[in-house]
């Protein structure tokens, strides 16, 4: 009792998108053990219409009939997800949710509630009004900075598209860290015709690690995001700079899902076949538990719960979706979590 009222009256957080004000947690709860997860949650919409947005498939009167039952059928869905993990996570990098009451309907939800979440979102410019977020247990982590990096095209001064979140923040025992969450533009109009989109998205990405490991070499950096790009990609491996394990040169980024995508493993399914799109990227001193921060096997993991499975008459497999164009299937989402375990 005691150290919940300590916590509960010594952190503040203003719940303006443009201003976070905290004050840093006790040192008495440790972060080891604690999973970070990225999840691509598949349109988390409420049901209200955005006139700024183009979100009109998502209400009750739209096509897909989007109404209450299954906006809340939805946020346990997520809940879930973070249930099948032994504790929950310390942070949530989360894409495709419409804006922060979507967020703190979540916080609100089952097991979710039993802890004191804080939220991390920015409005981006996407046409769907879609973002990316981050949530984080504000008993082990302290956010110091927060802010959104967009990403733009030269030659199309009008593409609009999601931005990248950054935070940098402090775990309980002044462990600093720097968290990005990303989503990348899709191959709806096919993987050559869009590359330069997600090119010029790993530009911006890596222009920012640059700058972080100029200033401390040593620093913990995670990358949470469903790139729509393998990690063999140019966007990924080349510019990024993301390998696998065995990295070839300072500053090169290590990327925990490689592995899985050379074993033909997989987070979402395009034309019955598996592809790591979704993935978790970290800097070496992180990877190497080398400056206060590592995580468990050196490894990241793709939840496959069977829950999380669609399996098809002939044996097939997929992702459990929420929706298949029009028809209402209630599953979860069309990709797979992935966590990392912190130690």
């Amino acid at each position: 009792f005691m150290s919940v009222m300590t916590l509960s009256s010594c952190i503040q957080e203003s719940h303006t998108e443009n201003e976070l004000i905290t004050i840093p947690m006790t040192d008495q709860h440790s972060f080891s053990g604690r999973p970070v997860l990225f999840y691509n949650v598949e349109n988390l919409f409420d049901t209200k219409d955005d006139p700024r947005t183009d979100d009109d498939e998502f209400t009750p009167f739209g096509y897909k009939e989007w109404d209450e039952t299954r906006y809340k059928e939805k946020l346990g869905r997520i809940e879930t997800v973070m249930s099948y993990l032994d504790e929950l996570p310390a942070l949530i990098g989360l894409v495709e949710i419409e804006n922060r009451t979507v967020l703190e309907d979540l916080c609100k939800t089952g097991k979710m509630a039993s802890l004191d979440y804080g939220i991390v979102h920015f409005d981006s410019p996407d046409r769907r009004g879609i973002d990316c977020a981050l949530l984080y247990d504000r008993a082990i982590f302290h956010v110091d900075e927060s802010t959104k990096y967009p990403v733009k095209l030269e030659d199309n001064p009008n593409y609009l598209t999601r931005d990248i979140l950054y935070v940098k923040g402090t775990f309980s025992g002044n462990v600093a860290a720097h968290i990005f969450v990303n989503h990348w533009s899709s191959r709806r109009e096919g993987q050559l015709e869009t590359e330069h989109k997600r090119i010029a998205a790993a530009k911006i990405l890596r222009e920012k690690v640059d700058a972080i490991q100029q200033n401390d070499p040593k620093a913990n950096i995670i990358i949470l995001g469903d790139f729509n790009d393998h990690p063999t990609d140019k966007s990924l491996e080349k510019i990024l700079r993301a390998k696998e394990s065995g990295y070839e040169s300072h500053g090169d980024l290590i990327n925990l899902l490689y592995d899985e995508h050379v074993l033909g493993k997989g987070t979402s399914v395009h034309e019955r076949e598996w592809s790591v799109i979704d993935q978790i990227i970290v800097s070496q001193p992180l990877y190497d538990g080398s400056s206060g921060l590592g995580m468990e096997n050196r490894d990241a993991v793709i939840m496959r719960e069977e829950a999380l499975i669609y399996t098809y008459p002939d044996g097939g497999q997929k992702p459990s979706s929420s929706y298949g164009g029009k028809k209402y299937y209630g599953g979860f989402s069309d990709h797979l979590p992935v966590y990392i375990i912190l130690k």
